[in-house]
């Protein structure tokens, strides 16, 4: 199967345009307060920019923390956003206004809401084309007082566990050099790099670029 690859924290045009032709799926734009995060005039130019490529081009997602509905609604409408990433600790009855398909940030605690979110996202049932789903679980790892980005490795066994059950991309610690070994342990619908494509704190294109290629590598020598 061809995995999707999400690149997230993209933070200008130039890179948006380089993570798109590496061959990224989806472009994370993040909202929330990060070192990474945009504003959304920034986000609109972005989204403009890989807008006006020709097809097959990344979809845009925006990632958001804790926000509010009508919050969201505003600048996913506002900026042209495509998908949307939940990433904090948004209830499991946390209304998509939007309509747009949506991946929530799952980090394996075992906690009320979290186990919720996973019945939601099994009850909205399994892949059925090319893309991305309505609901996705996104596994990343769990690091106290921290909302993803951290470099740190998921739960590749638990995220195995639940990747047969829901639709599921792999976050948390994925680099070019780990990510092939990850898709093996996981057998996710995809995989969402962020840290794990930097150097000295900024998104690289060779390094973005080599993560695609790992993963297309992957795929290849699945079929052989």
């Amino acid at each position: 199967m061809s995995r999707l690859i999400k690149i997230c924290g993209l933070r200008t045009i130039d890179l948006a345009l380089a993570a798109a032709t590496a061959g990224a799926d989806l472009i994370g734009l993040v909202f929330a307060p990060s070192r990474r995060q945009v504003t959304v005039a920034e986000a609109q130019a972005i989204a403009a920019a890989v807008r006006a490529l020709p097809p097959p081009r990344p979809l845009i997602v925006g990632l958001f923390v804790n926000e509010t509905a009508d919050v969201i609604g505003q600048i996913a409408l506002a900026a042209g956003l495509e998908a949307i990433q939940l990433s904090g600790d948004e209830p499991a009855d946390f209304p998509n206004q939007t309509g747009l398909p949506l991946l929530k940030a799952i980090r394996m605690t075992g906690d009320a809401n979290e186990t919720a979110w996973l019945a939601r996202i099994a009850a909205a049932g399994a892949v059925t084309g090319p893309g991305l789903p309505a609901l996705t679980a996104l596994v990343d790892a769990h690091v106290a007082g921290a909302y993803g980005g951290t470099g740190q490795r998921a739960d590749w066994e638990r995220a195995a566990q639940l990747a047969r059950r829901a639709p599921t991309l792999l976050a948390g610690g994925l680099t070019p050099d780990n990510v092939a070994q990850a898709i093996a342990a996981v057998d996710p619908l995809g995989v969402d790099v962020s840290s794990g494509v930097e150097r000295d704190g900024q998104k690289d294109a060779g390094l973005m670029a080599a993560f695609v290629r790992a993963v297309r590598a992957q795929e290849v020598g699945n079929r052989e």
